[in-house]
């Protein structure tokens, strides 16, 4: 196998859509379809299921995922290691699936320009992913959506640096659906509507995302859905027109079938680096473009 074939099927399994996963690669969409048809050619079966709503793997598709993404992390870690034995450091960024690529890209690129012997190494993740990392961070820092009091995600070890974007809230509906047509939604009319809970983030996060009732204290429908933490699952459901995900303005499905619906009534939400205290490093705070703790 050729290893674009092996980052293009990897990258379309991580984002189920072959656009983004062009955008991750930083190639051409028929690039990556190709390199996925060959990878399927050389396996003699597909390996997703496409339609013109979702995409998805198949079981073989699932099996080779198991195995070919632990071999192509620790392929990226010798690499890494090689790269810091020769004098050249390593940044790894984790990067929020839902996050406008352009708001990295041109932090990457000026951190770039100031350290020409660091190399960013670029991963993108569901926003809710680093809630299930715990001590065991894949990547240095973590850029994606965060409450606009950071003060809960900081209570649990973690640094928060200055905020890089300010979005308000939105939601997303099938097009069909009753609030669909809306040009702006009031928040006391989610609590007519099944809402998207991300169960698999605790509790007490989960709800700075998804509050149990609206500001007048109206109990909202959460219901949990998903199957995993991802953006395009989310989506997904949306499209079968009966619930809504409260998600951020700028996220704007590649969908027919979905819209995006401005929300009023809710807290705004950043867009910050995130990293484990007890990693954090100059490296990273100049990244992030925090200071030091004890600088004035």
């Amino acid at each position: 196998m050729e290893m674009r074939e092996i980052e293009a099927f990897l990258e379309v399994a991580r984002e189920l859509h072959f656009g983004r996963a062009a955008e991750r690669l930083r190639v051409s969409p028929p690039r990556v379809s190709q390199a996925v048809r060959a990878l399927e050619r050389r396996v003699g079966a597909p390996l997703f299921e496409r339609t013109t709503r979702r995409v998805r793997l198949t079981p073989l598709g699932e099996r080779l995922r198991a195995e070919l993404a632990p071999a192509h992390e620790r392929m990226e870690r010798a690499l890494t290691d090689a790269r810091e034995g020769n004098g050249t450091k390593v940044l790894r960024v984790g990067v929020a699936t839902s996050l406008p690529a352009a708001v990295v890209d041109a932090r990457i690129q000026a951190f770039a320009g100031t350290r020409p012997r660091c190399a960013v190494v670029r991963s993108a993740h569901p926003n809710t992913e680093p809630q299930r990392w715990a001590d065991d961070w894949p990547v240095d820092v973590f850029v994606g959506w965060l409450p606009s009091d950071p003060a809960s995600i900081e209570a649990r070890g973690l640094r928060v640096g200055r905020a890089w974007r300010r979005e308000d809230r939105a939601a997303l509906l099938a097009t069909g659906h009753p609030l669909g047509r809306h040009v702006m939604i009031d928040a006391e009319e989610l609590a007519e509507h099944d809402v998207l809970y991300p169960s698999s983030m605790p509790t007490d996060l989960a709800d700075l995302w998804i509050p149990p009732a609206t500001p007048g204290g109206v109990p909202l429908r959460r219901v949990p859905r998903h199957r995993s933490a991802s953006l395009e699952e989310a989506i997904v459901l949306v499209a079968q027109g009966d619930v809504i995900h409260l998600t951020v303005a700028s996220v704007r499905p590649d969908n027919p079938h979905v819209v995006t619906v401005p929300v009023s009534g809710l807290p705004p939400v950043i867009c910050a680096p995130v990293w484990p205290a007890a990693t954090e490093s100059a490296l990273i705070r100049e990244f992030a473009g925090s200071p030091a703790p004890d600088a004035s």
